[in-house]
């Protein structure tokens, strides 16, 4: 029984102690949170710092003069658009390659016409740019082209472009025989205004000849017309012809670094140029004043004598009037002689006709040869020698035709006037050879021998003169004072029976001055004859 009781009170214990209740426990704990934050946040800064960046490229250079990794600057108009982050060589050491990082803003600008190049400073003879790099170093320049290929490898130029794309104006290529001294970057002149600028100069070996691209501003590209002339500005332009010296320049920018003038002829302006239009480079603006005539009759001439002096592009003048220009001028042998062949070139539309009839000109030409017109050669400038052919008249040359049956006419020729007063010279001097020089010296000395004694004939007569006729002079004017003197005492006597204003006594007072001034007269021929007594027989000498 007592067991019983025992298990029943503790069977009533058991039922008063409270029973514990059992809940599972939470896995996840709030210190993750912190982790989870944090790699949120790095993703969205990665995020952002990925979507912030824009695109990587290649800039291939040729060496890395300048440039610093993560240093060196890519800008637009002094605005950063990225940094060159890493430099490495070419896998045949040819070249250095720049990896850079660009801003977003520069995608759309990455094609195959975007160029690159590096800043540095530079001075030339016509401008001095980049001075800035010297204190912040050098950065790389772009010109940025949207309308292109996209690209991600580009090859940065050697120096910055001459004209950027975003530069308004057009461009036009230039044609010449060789460069001379024009380079990329040269000014380009319209009327001594610097327009525009040269771009590049390549020979183009299919025509031999070298091609310039040259860029005018805007909104002088307007002044470029279809007869626009383009010449060679380079230096001083100098040149001596038959008018004397001319000098021409645009500046002395172009005469350090060379450049090239345009201008368009007043009277033949024509439609405005498109762009890319050809143009021919003349050597210089004398020679773009230079008329252009589409006809050009060609004749031949011969001339003996030297030629020296003479040069192609000579003028070939017509009564002071130039009709066109020597062509050629070589040597010939020819059946056992030289020739001097120079090739004429007629220019038939200098003369100026009522139709333009350029064929009447040059058969009213041809026609005056049968008239006596002929080829001569002339000095055209006394300083430099330089000699021009004229066609003029000479009505007592031989007469002559235009002979044809070659490759061009041929017009009759005269010799030059050095060379005809040459001719007269040499004919004198054989006249004088001719004479009988031993029969005209024996005359002269035959007549030297009468003409001395003609010379002692004179003197004796001189000497008999100077002994006889003076003293009989001399002793006659003073009988004749003395008759004189008697008159004048009848005279006074006369007077004073008659009185002094009678008419006899007044005429005879006349005669007695006439009288004395003839024996003045007599007395100074005598005083003459004696001192010189040769002017009886020559007469007398003027004072």
């Amino acid at each position: 029984m007592a067991e019983r009781e025992e298990e029943a009170g503790r069977e009533a214990e058991h039922e008063d102690v409270p029973e514990a209740q059992v809940r599972e426990k939470s896995r996840l704990s709030a210190v993750w949170l912190i982790p989870l934050v944090a790699a949120a946040v790095g993703g969205w800064l990665t995020w952002k710092s990925i979507s912030g960046m824009g695109p990587t490229i290649t800039i291939r250079f040729d060496n890395a003069e300048g440039l610093e990794a993560g240093k060196t600057k890519i800008k637009f108009r002094e605005f950063e658009l990225g940094v060159i982050e890493e430099l490495t060589l070419a896998d045949d050491l040819g070249s250095v390659v720049a990896t850079a990082q660009l801003k977003p803003i520069a995608e759309p600008y990455m094609t195959d016409k975007t160029r690159f190049w590096v800043v540095r400073a530079r001075v030339t003879a016509s401008r001095v740019t980049g001075l800035d790099t010297l204190i912040s170093g050098a950065y790389v320049g772009v010109d940025p082209v949207e309308d292109g290929n996209p690209t991600e490898t580009f090859e940065a130029l050697e120096r910055a472009p001459v004209v950027t794309s975003r530069e308004e104006g057009r461009s036009f290529v230039l044609i010449a025989p060789g460069r001379g001294s024009i380079n990329p970057g040269a000014p380009v002149y319209h009327r001594q205004v610097d327009v525009g600028e040269v771009v590049h100069a390549e020979l183009d070996p299919a025509r031999d000849l070298v091609r310039f691209d040259v860029f005018v501003r805007a909104p002088h590209d307007q002044q470029v017309r279809e007869n626009t002339r383009f010449w060679n500005a380079s230096g001083i332009d100098a040149s001596v012809d038959e008018t004397g010296l001319r000098i021409h320049t645009e500046s002395v920018v172009a005469m350090l670094v060379g450049g090239v003038g345009f201008d368009t002829p007043a009277d033949d302006v024509g439609e405005r140029a498109e762009e890319g239009t050809s143009f021919d480079l003349f050597p210089s603006k004398q020679a773009t004043e230079v008329p252009v005539f589409p006809l050009k009759v060609r004749y031949l001439t011969y001339f003996e004598g030297s030629v020296r002096g003479l040069s192609v592009g000579a003028p070939v003048e017509f009564r002071g009037i130039r009709i066109g220009q020597v062509a050629d001028v070589s040597l010939q042998f020819d059946g056992g002689d030289f020739r001097i062949p120079v090739v004429l070139e007629i220019e038939p539309g200098r003369v100026k006709t009522p139709r333009d009839d350029d064929a009447a000109v040059v058969k009213r030409l041809e026609a005056l040869v049968d008239e006596g017109l002929r080829a001569q050669l002339r000095t055209g400038n006394l300083l430099t020698g330089q000699l021009v052919v004229t066609l003029s008249m000479h009505p007592d040359a031989p007469p002559a035709t235009i002979t044809r049956g070659g490759e061009h006419p041929v017009l009759p020729s005269v010799p030059s006037q050095l060379e005809a007063l040459t001719d007269q010279l040499q004919a004198l001097v054989d006249k004088i050879d001719g004479l009988p020089m031993e029969g005209i010296a024996k005359e002269l000395e035959r007549s030297m021998g009468a003409l001395r004694e003609t010379l002692g004939q004179t003197g004796d007569l001189a000497g008999s003169v100077q002994s006889d006729l003076v003293p009989a002079m001399t002793r006659t004017m003073n009988e004749a004072e003395k008759s004189l003197a008697s008159v004048r005492e009848v005279m006074g006597g006369v007077e004073a029976l008659i009185g002094p204003r009678a008419p006899a006594v007044v005429e005879l007072q006349r005669l007695l001055d006439e009288g004395t001034a003839a024996l003045r007269a007599v007395r100074l021929l005598a005083d003459h004859l004696e001192r010189n007594p040769e002017d009886l027989i020559r007469g007398r000498s003027e004072p």
